[in-house]
Formats: structure tokens, C-alpha cells, sequence
């Protein structure tokens, strides 16, 4: 360390077989050339830190099979492309911090670092929330110092294994509903020191295993919407009054610890349902969605036909809550017919409103046909018992615990466009029907096609009529 290196070639320790920490921070590497740590096979830690790199050196890494620590910190970085590490897929831990230069992070740039478990991306000036998808064993995740106005649902997908999460002073002004969903494992969370005045409504449910909350230096705003939080912190977190800090608003509640506010300082209402799911009729294997838009900090869950009760946080193969509160259906099927509600809640209670949905069996569609193709007909007897009407049993009603607070009666009718493969005559009456039509379209076609020779016709003697006055017009001019 601090020797001045400015490069390093290729084969420099190739007869270092059993080395296993090679410390190179505090220098002026500037370029490492592939191939530089060649032989280093037993290498566990690699210490690049406080250089002069711009690029990571991607193709320097080639067979360190043994490599679990990397540390690229405080270098002038620019970019982190695709596929960065994949030449190191033992890694364990990556230090990433402090790359003030960094101005780009690829959406491929952690793919194949499976086994890492700890990740510092700290002071990076990152504006938005990289790709993390592919570090699935991932623990421990420094964000801290960059700026995130705010966090959104999805920003933390597939870190189903992380346990510690720490975005320290970032600016975070705003983290939605759903935001923190797949973090189910994490323990520890630290959001101090940022611009947050509220948390939507039930933000840690999912998070079962969270002991560990550091909210603390933020402006928090003691109204309504802070209640669920006080009364989460002093279920879940009893011993540690000081870790979330203080009220900033309104002015007589400055200073009070927010484990201390309570509901009787406030009268609070009811969440309002702004755009209320509607019946809906559908034909099977159709995508679908109802709708249930309601306040940001409230939260969102659907109760099904069968009793289940469905947040953004569940899992289910063909239905999902979007960050909006919409129940989406994939495609749906006969089974989903039946009464839909959506429950949205907040600390002064709860509102709810119900759909019915209806699905029916997928229709023909006749309408793709063009009496220029060819139709297949099949006649069948049928007896008269078959054509007797038949009548269809009204679907009941299955009544719940929950009163629907809003009463819709909007019918949206949805037709299939599958194109049919078969068309079914059942008399030969219907049959004759079906020919005496074509015929008739057969001569309107003729008809047509005459009416258009007739016109081709008209416009050839046109034209060789004004041919032959041009013509002579012509000659006359010349004499």
C-alpha cells in the first residue's frame, strides 16, 4: 500500500500460488492489464481501493476462482457495465462505495454474483435504485449518501435473503405503499438522517422479522397518517423510544417522541375510496383487472370469492394488487365468477367496496369470416327434447363479514376475437338459408365487378378521344 504503483502488468504474481490477500489501495493504479493476476489461484481478498481507476477491470479477474472480498472503493469510476464480476462468481463481499464519478449502472452489471452476501454502494450520488434482481443470497445492502427523492415498489425485488438495509441521509422524501414487500427477511432497516414527514399505512407488515428500526432525524409530521406508526413502534419495538425520532409538525407537537403520540390528539376519519371497483362481465381467458384507488398512505387488500384475502405482498400464480391498489387477473377462468372486495384501512378504520364478476364461456366470433372462404357445414338431427329452452341458475351471492360501502351497477361487455375453427348447422333449413345468402352476394360481386369493367371502359374511350383532339389541335397549329 502507498508505494506510487501507477500499473500493473501482466503476470506480476504469477509465482504467488498461495498468496491470499494482495493489498494495492492508496496508490495511482490508473490500468491493470488482463492478466495481471495470473497464479493467483489461493487469492481471497483483493484491495484496490483509493486508486486512480476509471473502468473496472473486468478481464484482470480471469481465475481468481478463490476471490470472496473485492474492494474497488473511492475510485473515479464512470460505469459499471454489464457482466462486471461475472468472472468472479465466488465473490462474498463487494465494496463499491464512495465511486463519486459513477454515472451509470448497467441493468446486467450484478449479474452471476449468486454467493454475494454483502454490498456497499454507499456515496455513490446514485439518483435511482440499480438492478439488484440477480443478487439473490445477498444480506447486508449500504445505500447510504446517495439521493433517492423515492423509493417505489419493485426497487428492492428478489432480495428475498437480505437481513440488513441501511439508506442513511439520501433526501428520501417519499417511500410508497408496497415499497419494502419482498424484503420478508430483513431485521435491521435504517432511514435516518432523510426528509421523510409520513410512512404509508402498514409499510412494515410484511417485514416480520424487523427488530432493528432507525428512523431518527427526519421531519416527521404528527398527524392522522403518523398513528399506525406510533402504535407499530410501541408493539414492535417497546424498548427503544429513541430510535425513530421526533415530531417537526404542527408546531404543539414538536419535540415529542413519536412513540408518545397517541389517537386522542387527533380525529381522524375513514379512508375514502376514490375510484371504486365496477361489475364486470368477461369471457373466459381474457385479462382483467378492478380497479379500487384509494389514498396513498391507506392500505390496500382484496378479499376473493373464497374467502382468501389478497395484499400486494402475496403470492398467487394468476392474480396480484398492483401499487395501485387494482386487482389484476393474468387470464381468468369460469371458477373466478363471484363477489370481489376490496378493503382499504387506515388507524381510524376501514372502507370497503365490492364487484362482481362475472365469467363466461369464450363465444365465436363469425364475424372473421368472408364469404370468399371456404366454410365447412355439418348438418345434425336433433331431437325436440333438444331444443327445448334451457335455463340457467342465477349465481348466489356469497355473503362475508364485510359490508361493500359502495354499490356499483356499471356492466362492461367483453367479446372474444378467436377466430373459429368449425361452423355447425343444425337443420338443413339453416342450411339453405346460409346458400340462398351466398348466391345473392355472388350476384351483387358480379355486379359490382361489371359496374367496374364499365368504368374502366368509359374512362379508355375518354382518354382516346381527348388523344385524337390533342392530335388535331396540334396539326392545326402547325398549318
Amino acid at each position: 500500500m502507498e508505494n506510487n504503483i501507477q500499473m500493473i502488468q501482466a503476470d506480476t504474481f504469477r509465482h504467488l500460488h498461495h498468496l491470499e490477500v494482495l493489498q494495492l489501495g492508496r496508490n495511482a493504479i490508473r490500468q491493470i492489464e488482463v492478466g495481471a493476476f495470473n497464479g493467483l489461484a489461493s487469492l481471497n481478498t483483493l484491495e484496490l481501493f483509493d486508486n486512480w481507476l476509471t473502468v473496472i477491470p473486468s478481464g484482470a479477474f480471469e481465475y481468481l476462482s478463490k476471490l470472496r472480498e473485492l474492494w474497488l472503493r473511492n475510485n473515479p469510476i464512470e460505469s459499471i457495465p454489464s457482466y462486471a464480476f461475472n468472472r468472479v462468481p465466488s465473490l462474498m463481499r463487494l465494496d463499491l462505495g464512495e465511486l463519486k464519478k459513477l454515472e451509470y449502472i448497467s441493468e446486467g452489471a450484478f449479474e452471476g454474483l449468486y454467493n454475494l452476501k454483502y454490498l456497499n454502494l454507499g456515496m455513490c450520488n446514485i439518483k435511482d435504485m440499480p438492478n439488484l434482481t440477480p443478487l439473490v443470497g445477498l444480506e447486508e445492502l449500504e445505500m447510504s449518501g446517495n439521493n433517492f427523492p423515492e423509493i417505489k415498489p419493485g426497487s428492492f425485488h428478489g432480495l428475498k435473503s437480505l437481513k440488513k438495509l441501511w439508506i442513511m441521509n439520501s433526501q428520501i422524501n417519499l417511500i410508497e405503499r408496497n415499497a419494502f414487500d419482498d424484503l420478508t427477511a430483513l431485521v435491521e432497516l435504517n432511514l435516518a438522517h432523510n426528509n421523510l414527514s409520513s410512512l404509508p399505512h402498514d409499510l412494515f407488515a410484511p417485514l416480520r422479522y424487523l427488530v432493528e428500526l432507525h428512523l431518527h432525524h427526519n421531519p416527521w409530521d404528527c398527524d392522522c397518517d403518523i398513528l399506525w406508526l406510533s402504535w407499530w413502534l410501541r408493539e414492535y419495538i417497546p424498548t427503544n423510544s429513541t430510535c425513530c425520532g421526533r415530531c417537526h409538525a404542527p408546531l404543539h407537537m414538536r419535540g415529542r417522541f413519536l412513540v408518545e403520540v397517541d389517537q386522542t390528539s387527533f380525529q381522524c376519519s375513514a379512508p375514502f375510496i376514490m375510484d371504486a371497483p365496477a361489475d364486470l362481465n368477461i369471457s373466459e381467458g381474457r385479462v382483467a383487472e378492478l380497479r379500487c384507488r384509494t389514498p396513498s398512505m391507506s392500505s390496500v387488500r382484496w378479499l376473493l370469492p373464497n374467502g382468501t384475502v389478497l395484499s400486494h405482498a402475496s403470492s398467487h400464480p394468476r392474480l396480484s394488487v398492483l401499487n395501485d391498489g387494482t386487482l389484476n387477473f393474468s387470464h381468468v377462468l369460469l371458477t373466478d365468477t363471484g363477489l370481489y372486495t376490496c378493503m382499504v384501512t387506515n388507524v381510524a378504520g376501514n372502507s370497503n367496496a365490492s364487484a362482481f364478476l362475472n365469467v363466461s364461456t369464450a363465444e365465436l366470433n363469425t364475424s372473421n369470416y368472408s364469404f370468399f372462404t371456404t366454410v365447412t357445414v355439418e348438418t345434425t338431427e336433433i331431437s325436440p327434447e333438444d331444443v327445448s329452452p334451457k335455463f340457467t341458475k342465477p349465481v348466489p351471492t356469497t355473503s362475508t363479514g364485510y359490508q361493500p360501502a359502495y354499490t356499483t351497477t356499471t356492466t362492461v361487455l367483453v367479446q372474444t376475437t378467436r377466430p373459429p375453427k368449425q361452423v355447425a348447422v343444425p337443420t338443413a333449413d339453416a342450411g339453405d338459408k346460409l346458400q340462398t345468402s351466398l348466391d345473392e352476394v355472388m350476384k351483387t360481386t358480379k355486379i359490382i365487378i361489371g359496374c367496374f369493367v364499365a368504368v374502366t371502359l368509359l374512362a379508355a374511350a375518354m382518354l382516346i378521344v381527348f388523344y385524337k383532339l390533342r392530335k388535331r389541335h396540334q396539326q392545326r397549329s402547325t398549318v
